[in-house]
C-alpha cells in the first residue's frame, strides 16, 4: 500500500492509464468467440475444444485475482500490476502463435492471470490516488470499457 498521494496530475494520468488497460482487458477477454471459426478451422478444433477455452482462462482468473489482490494490499501495487500486464501482453501474442489446442489453452489461461493481476489492484491502486468524493466519478471512468 502507498500511502503517499500523487499530485492531481499524475493521478489523472494514472486513470487515463488505468482506463485504457481496461479497455484492452475487455477486448482481449471476449476476442476468441468471434475468432472460434477460424481457430476451429485453422487448428481442426472441436466445438468442446473452443468451448474449454473461455472456462481455462476463467477459472485461472478466479484463482489467481485474490492472490494478487493480496500481494497488492502488501506492499507496491504497481509491481504486480506490471508484473500482470506483461504477463498478460506475453499470454496474448503465445495465444496468436499458438501451433496446437494445447498451446492456445495454456496461453488463454496464462491470459487468465495477467489480467487478475490488474482487475484485482487496479481500483485499490486508483483509490490511493483520489480522495473519497471523487472515487465514484474515477470508477466510473474505470469501468467505461466493460460494455464495450
Amino acid at each position: 500500500m502507498n500511502t503517499a498521494t500523487p499530485s492531481p496530475r499524475a493521478a489523472t494520468r494514472a486513470l487515463i492509464v488505468l482506463t485504457s488497460i481496461n479497455l484492452l482487458n475487455y477486448l482481449d477477454r471476449y476476442l476468441v468467440p468471434p475468432l472460434a471459426p477460424d481457430l476451429k478451422g485453422a487448428m481442426t478444433l472441436s466445438d468442446e475444444q473452443l468451448g474449454w477455452l473461455w472456462p481455462a482462462f476463467m477459472l485461472v482468473y478466479m484463482l489467481t485475482a485474490p492472490v494478487f489482490g493480496a500481494w497488492g494490499d502488501r506492499g507496491s501495487r504497481r509491481r504486480p500490476i506490471a508484473l500482470g500486464v506483461l504477463l498478460w501482453s506475453l499470454a496474448t501474442v503465445l495465444s496468436g502463435l499458438a501451433r496446437d489446442y494445447a498451446e492456445l489453452l495454456g496461453a488463454r489461461a496464462l491470459v487468465g492471470v495477467g489480467e487478475a493481476a490488474y482487475v484485482a489492484i487496479a481500483p485499490a491502486l486508483l483509490a490511493d490516488c483520489f480522495p473519497l468524493s471523487a472515487r465514484g466519478r474515477v470508477f466510473s471512468v474505470l469501468n467505461m470499457a466493460i460494455p464495450v
